[in-house]
């Protein structure tokens, strides 16, 4: 296993991990604390900041503000202040899970059934100016998100089913056509989370009760295994002043802390790695 920082964030159900160049810091959220976070990787000091509801994901753009996917809806968040409402879709037996900001700066956020209904989930895209666009549906739990080094797909992962699809990407209008399934995930342990895709095109694929984070090429073949401490790796991103540094979200959420499994569970990890991320445009945060 690579050498590796651990930092006791002390979360329950951390996700989305966001790496912000610009103040060298990773947001990140824990579903059920719930909180919106700010991790300084080098101090190891997290700034945590609770909001009223379960949140799915969040996308920020800089250290002050962020757009935050909560259980009833979109809401924009801002240091010292209170939280805005947002447009939102129909919430209606449903909440938000993971989302992530495309190239350009729209907000690509995913709902799934709440009573776990399968195929009740849905993916939406939130622009700049606040519009909300369904962009696809029947999905179960829609999770990981990504995009290619050259822009060209887009990739999402739907858990249960344990499939990563594709979609031919128009960066220009953010529309997506054509859905294939790029892997199934039928012979690694556990089910496929959050994803970051590497400059050179491989996605990394964090497997939730797999103590590991799986490596595909672009064309979807299993090329690498990069082991966790711990059984519940959530999601991860790449960052770092060169972006060669690998940031993992972990659960503790259901462990049992005897088992030896359990490792750094609720931690957030910190590796060195040698693929570089591909890091988005931020929201102009004036237009909403």
């Amino acid at each position: 296993m690579a050498a590796y920082i651990s930092w006791p964030v002390g979360a329950s159900l951390a996700e989305c991990p966001v790496w912000i160049p610009e103040a060298r810091l990773l947001a990140w959220v824990d579903i059920l604390g719930p909180t919106y976070n700010l991790l300084d990787p080098t101090t190891g000091i997290n700034r945590s900041f609770p909001v009223h509801a379960k949140i799915g994901s969040a996308a920020p753009f800089g250290a002050e503000e962020a757009i935050l996917a909560l259980e009833d809806g979109l809401w924009l968040f801002r240091q010292g202040r209170t939280l805005d409402p947002l447009p939102s879709p129909d919430m209606t037996d449903v909440h938000f899970n993971d989302g992530k900001r495309d190239p350009a700066g729209r907000f690509w956020v995913g709902t799934r059934a709440t009573d776990g209904s399968p195929g009740g989930g849905a993916l939406y895209r939130v622009d700049q100016e606040g519009r909300v666009t369904r962009m696809d549906a029947d999905f179960d739990v829609p999770n990981g998100m990504g995009w290619s080094a050259n822009g060209r797909y887009f990739y999402l992962v739907d858990t249960v089913p344990r499939l990563l699809y594709r979609y031919d990407f128009d960066l220009a209008s953010g529309t997506i056509s054509n859905r294939v399934i790029l892997h199934r995930f039928e012979n690694l342990p556990g089910k496929p989370d959050g994803i970051a895709v590497g400059s050179n095109g491989d996605i990394w694929c964090s497997m939730w009760d797999g103590g590991g984070i799986a490596v595909l090429s672009p064309d979807g073949a299993q090329v690498g295994w990069f082991p966790t401490p711990c059984q519940r790796p959530t999601s991860c991103a790449f960052g770092g002043g060169d972006l060669r540094t690998l940031f993992v979200t972990t659960a503790a959420h259901g462990l049992d802390p005897i088992d030896a499994r359990f490792g750094e569970a609720g931690n957030i990890l910190v590796f060195g790695t040698e693929p570089r991320s591909v890091p988005g445009r931020g929201f102009a945060s004036t237009n909403l």
